[in-house]
């Protein structure tokens, strides 16, 4: 249903059409008081100098589809790890201290950008849920990183990583939660709660590559001393997708003027 439209409002919004079409003070003087005025979002009625009820309305669900349009762009990064985290829960059962991996073809035609043959480990945590993590990475051919939840890095893993390829362990921080700096850690704070880690073996032989990202390991500092096992789950020929979610109404029919 139209919102009510109050008289200011009506005069904000001519006001607005108005500047909006009237590029130069000639092109103003063309246009009516009383009649239609052609727009990109089509025919829009002006009665006495002011939009009519259609109008008003019309130029709201421009205005509501443009800001929904933005809106789904700005957040375009943070969506996809959002969906591909539902998705490596829900549709393989992994918890905040598994890893996924993507070994073949067929594991991977869920994943937008990767390869066919590089074979991949991914996991989402909750930092959050967990408290501080740490994720320990092999020493061995293999290269990576660790993201927050916008898809900006908060260190490189394996060979282009502080750990030069000889093994380490990376304890991220979530917010809000105590600065530490252990020894024999590399140490990381997180803007966002949840992150990603997502590491690709590089050995030639397959079976070399995925024996070490097997070894990969993600434990709650909290349990350092006697972690938890962690697993390495595989999509199994499940269909997934890890791309952000197509927004239905604009995938369907797209806004009503058009």
């Amino acid at each position: 249903m139209t919102k009510p439209i109050s008289q200011k409002n009506y005069k904000t919004i001519a006001l607005a059409v108005i500047c909006a079409l009237a590029s130069t003070s000639t092109f103003a003087q063309g246009l009516p008081t009383t009649g239609t005025i052609e727009s990109p979002i089509g025919p829009l009625e002006v009665k006495n100098g002011y939009p009519t009820e259609k109008t008003v309305a019309k130029l709201y669900e421009a205005l509501d589809f443009q800001r929904a349009t933005q809106a789904y762009i700005w957040a375009l990064p943070y969506i996809a790890m959002a969906e591909w985290q539902r998705e490596q829960r829900d549709a393989f059962g992994a918890s905040d201290f598994d890893y996924v991996n993507y070994l073949d073809f067929k594991d991977k035609l869920g994943i937008l950008t990767a390869n066919a043959t590089t074979p991949y480990a991914m996991a989402f945590p909750n930092l959050e849920k967990t408290g501080p993590l740490v994720f320990e990475i092999p020493a061995g051919a293999m290269a990576g990183g660790i993201m927050d939840f916008w898809e900006r890095p908060l260190t490189d893993t394996g060979a282009i990583g502080p750990d030069r390829g000889q093994g380490g362990k990376f304890l991220i921080l979530g917010p809000g939660q105590p600065d530490m700096k252990p020894e024999g850690y590399f140490v990381f704070r997180s803007p966002t709660n949840t992150v990603w880690s997502g590491i690709r073996g590089l050995d030639a032989d397959k079976a070399k590559a995925t024996a070490l990202l097997d070894k990969l390991r993600i434990y709650p500092y909290a349990q350092r001393d006697n972690p938890p096992e962690t697993k390495h789950l595989r999509p199994e020929g499940r269909k997934w997708s890890g791309e952000q979610p197509r927004p239905r109404l604009l995938a369907e029919s797209g806004p009503s003027h058009q």
